[in-house]
């Protein structure tokens, strides 16, 4: 049957259709499928080159400011506080009144012992007297037996001393005049001993006296009463710590009150503590790693958080030689040396020291990110192409090293990760608390480091 020449015509376009569309998911699962992806370009690196300056390396960490000389003193001796003569913050001068316990007992001590004095220093007069007698008797005696005329009588006077010696040793009984004269030395001998122990009791009875007032070891300013009026004291010594630093003078008049109801007992701490506000300094702990790098002597710069826009210069004075061991991690405590204090400084403000260990000056150097390392082996990739190159390093801050020998100034090198820390003087701050070059870059992260560079 021949169909229609329309029908023929509607056909044919179905079919012309139905091709087109096997033919474009042909083509489509041809390209997605079997066709070959082209060849992608090439990955970059950034790339720089070894420039010629300064190079420094340091570490860094935060501690506090505490005063470079303090006190705790307490009174040694005890006693019922009766007076308190000083409040917080009222500043002192050195060996001015604190406060004051019960004086009576301490004085009734003192009459005593300067009783006891008194009849000591007067038997020693007597001893004197009784000596002096005993060798004159002595010498009558050696005149009377070394004369050849007949021994003459013994005039009154000399009876009576003869008779006062045989009195005070043997009760009446005769004794040769030798052994008078030695038991008169023995007995003023016994009798200066006991003056010299009566002086010295005298002393420690004033001195205990003297101790009812609790004074200012150190000129600062009243951190902290612990004591009141009523309260007994335990009678330790007074308790103070103190290192180098200038004494601020300041006015004591005035007097500070403390009342407590029942008896307190005051020991173990001082009765008061001072500061001296006017000799700050910079305390901080630095880890084991950190701590070998730095000594008395190096410069630091100080920064404190109250302040953020004030860099303070610094010397470091001394380094503990005993650490401290804090859930398992060691550190060893550093004392900073302030050339100037801002004048809104208060003790316990936060500060953050970095100590300069290292420079090179006139150095070639090269990022930090640009080194890789491979046990004491350091290389960089070169950016024309002609592979890697072993270098050798000197000094290695927190964002660039220096090269000791291995590169040229102007050699243009890849960076192996991250972009540079940053360009100009560099004095960039470690990061707290990562390992020292995360193990891999030297330089590239640092415990509590800081290092950088100046440029040309």
């Amino acid at each position: 049957m021949v169909l229609p020449r329309h029908k023929l015509r509607g056909l044919s376009f179905v079919n012309v259709a139905l091709v087109a569309i096997v033919l474009a998911i042909a083509v489509t699962a041809y390209f997605l499928f079997f066709k070959k992806d082209p060849p992608a370009a090439s990955a970059t690196r950034p790339s720089v080159a070894v420039q010629r300056g300064e190079v420094t390396a340091s570490v860094s960490s935060s501690g506090t400011l505490q005063s470079s000389q303090t006190a705790s003193p307490q009174f040694e001796t005890s006693g019922t506080v009766t007076q308190v003569l000083v409040k917080v913050g009222q500043v002192v001068a050195k060996g001015a009144a604190i406060a004051k316990i019960d004086p009576a007992a301490a004085e009734r001590q003192l009459r005593i012992a300067q009783q006891n004095q008194i009849a000591s220093a007067n038997s020693v007069t007597a001893a004197e007297e009784t000596l002096s007698d005993a060798q004159d008797a002595l010498e009558a005696a050696e005149e009377a037996s070394a004369s050849p005329s007949p021994t003459p009588t013994p005039s009154n006077g000399q009876q009576q001393q003869t008779q006062q010696s045989q009195q005070s040793q043997g009760q009446g009984q005769s004794q040769s005049p030798e052994v008078a004269v030695s038991n008169a030395e023995a007995s003023l001998a016994k009798a200066k001993a006991d003056k010299e122990q009566s002086d010295q009791n005298v002393e420690a009875a004033e001195a205990a006296v003297d101790a009812t007032t609790l004074k200012a070891p150190i000129a600062g300013t009243i951190t902290a009463v612990n004591g009141t009026v009523g309260s007994v004291t335990g009678g330790s010594n007074s308790s103070s710590s103190s290192s180098s630093g200038s004494g601020g003078q300041g006015s004591t008049s005035g007097q500070g009150s403390a009342s407590g109801s029942g008896t307190s007992t005051t020991s173990g701490t001082g009765f008061v503590d001072i500061a001296d506000l006017k000799a700050l300094q910079v305390v901080a702990a630095f880890a084991e790693a950190d701590a070998i790098k730095i000594k008395a002597g190096q410069a630091a710069t100080v920064t404190l958080n109250a302040e953020p826009g004030t860099t303070l210069t610094a010397s470091l004075a001394t380094v503990s030689p005993t650490p401290t061991t804090t859930n398992g991690v060691v550190s060893y405590s550093a004392t900073f040396s302030l050339a100037k204090l801002p004048a809104n400084a208060r003790m316990g403000q936060t500060a953050n020291v970095t100590v300069q260990t290292a420079k090179a000056a006139n150095a070639l150097y090269v990022p930090s990110t640009a080194i890789a390392t491979s046990g004491t082996t350091y290389t960089v990739t070169m950016a024309d192409g002609s592979g890697t190159r072993e270098v050798q390093v000197g000094v290695r801050g927190d964002s660039y090293t220096q090269i000791t020998s291995g590169l040229n100034e102007g050699d243009q090198i890849e960076l192996l990760q991250g972009a540079i820390g940053g360009t100009g003087t560099q004095n960039g701050q470690g990061r707290q608390g990562q390992l020292p070059g995360g193990g891999q870059f030297p330089g590239a992260g640092v415990g509590q480091g800081a290092g950088g560079f100046r440029g040309r």
